[in-house]
């Protein structure tokens, strides 16, 4: 981890989301937590680690027979906190895949989606790897995730963000 508390002033701890496939825990910030009269966890926006696979990019590409490669998602927000929902956008480089290949450029694009749906829809994992996570580029929290090759994500429009 890398502070000591996090955004809510709590400690920040070590928590498993998920586990061997099942859920072990929610996350609840001091505003959720006292809505469901629950303790908060101690996690609030901070580093965020994900086991990996060991399928290389290429092959994710090379098995797509239609499908968007995404090399960032940018302004993530959550829309629906009870159904898990988030939105955000595509940026720095979102690319069509036919037959197997890059075939070019496509403008970035608006989604809305649940982590729960894209968790029960991948198929391919990549070895985790680290990323920034901040919006501003910095590094303000760790997050180590792989690229995921997942069907079915729920892209809703295009848009003009650059």
């Amino acid at each position: 981890m890398t502070d000591p508390f996090n955004g809510e002033g709590l400690p920040n701890r070590r928590m498993v989301w998920v586990e061997d496939g099942v859920l072990r825990n929610l996350v609840f910030d001091r505003y959720w937590a006292d809505q469901q009269g629950v303790s908060p966890t101690g996690f609030a926006s901070g580093s965020f680690m994900m086991e990996g696979g060991n399928a290389t990019l290429e092959e994710m590409i090379a098995s797509t027979e239609r499908g968007l490669l995404v090399t960032r998602f940018w302004y993530m927000r959550s829309v629906g906190p009870r159904t898990i929902l988030y939105t955000g956008l595509t940026r720095d480089g979102t690319f069509l895949i036919e037959n197997g290949q890059v075939a070019g450029a496509v403008q970035n694009l608006r989604w809305n989606e649940s982590p729960i749906h894209i968790l029960n829809n991948i198929e391919m994992m990549g070895e985790s790897q680290r990323v920034l996570r901040a919006e501003d580029g910095s590094a303000s929290a760790s997050v180590i995730v792989p690229a995921l090759k997942v069907r079915d994500f729920n892209f809703t429009s295009v848009s003009d963000a650059v």
